[in-house]
């Protein structure tokens, strides 16, 4: 199996993780988004995946993929609702989350200033922080667990809401722990699982290479 896409992705983090979790061996072949080929991504993004002779894209396609595929150790919960709320928080994560940690927050002070070299909307960011995040913040405050993870074991739902949290992280934002405390431990607890620290061992290396650190 291979993985294709930066490390630094958040969805590219969450389908290493998952892969992780559910003890897979595979090899992360290192990809910007727009320069895979077709075969493996019509749309341009990145992740895509490759499984022998299966090409697909998008993170959450291959994380469904991979637990049909490989249903040891499930990344879902068993019940058909608690399955639902599951995918509801990876669509949230993948939507809401991703437009604002990481094209709010990310993209302005990362990408834009490390990899582009171009001027980071500071007024943006701002806005984000401020005026656009505290809603979502206090949305999730009220759906996440005071302790453990979403459905017990960690699992997709946890991996997908933690990930955005680590790019904002990578541009200078942390949620207030005063404010939003069960968020600050959540994502501590999943970012402490061996499957994320080690994509943080990578993402290390490659944000002091461009001149950055978390």
């Amino acid at each position: 199996m291979k993985l294709y896409g930066s490390s630094l992705s958040p969805f590219v983090r969450k389908v290493a993780a998952v892969l992780s979790l559910k003890e897979l061996a595979y090899e992360l072949e290192q990809a910007m988004f727009g320069s895979l080929p077709k075969d493996l991504s019509p749309l341009g993004k990145i992740p895509a995946f490759s499984d022998g002779n299966l090409k697909i894209a998008d993170s959450s396609v291959i994380c469904a993929y991979l637990d049909d595929k490989y249903p040891d150790r499930p990344m879902l919960p068993q019940s058909p609702e608690d399955r639902a709320r599951a995918r509801w928080f990876e669509e949230f994560a993948d939507s809401k989350l991703a437009d604002l940690c990481g094209g709010g927050i990310f993209f302005e002070r990362v990408v834009k200033k490390m990899v582009m070299g171009q001027d980071v909307d500071e007024a943006k960011v701002a806005n984000t922080i401020n005026t656009l995040l505290p809603p979502v913040l206090d949305y999730l405050e009220g759906e996440l667990p005071g302790d453990g993870f979403l459905f017990g074991a960690p699992g997709l739902a946890d991996i997908s809401i933690a990930t955005h949290f680590v790019n904002a992280g990578y541009g200078g934002y942390q949620p207030d722990a005063a404010r939003w405390p069960k968020i600050t431990a959540f994502v501590a607890r999943v970012s402490a699982l061996p499957a994320m620290q080690k994509q943080f061992t990578l993402e290390r290396a490659i944000m002091a290479q461009m001149g950055g650190g978390k």
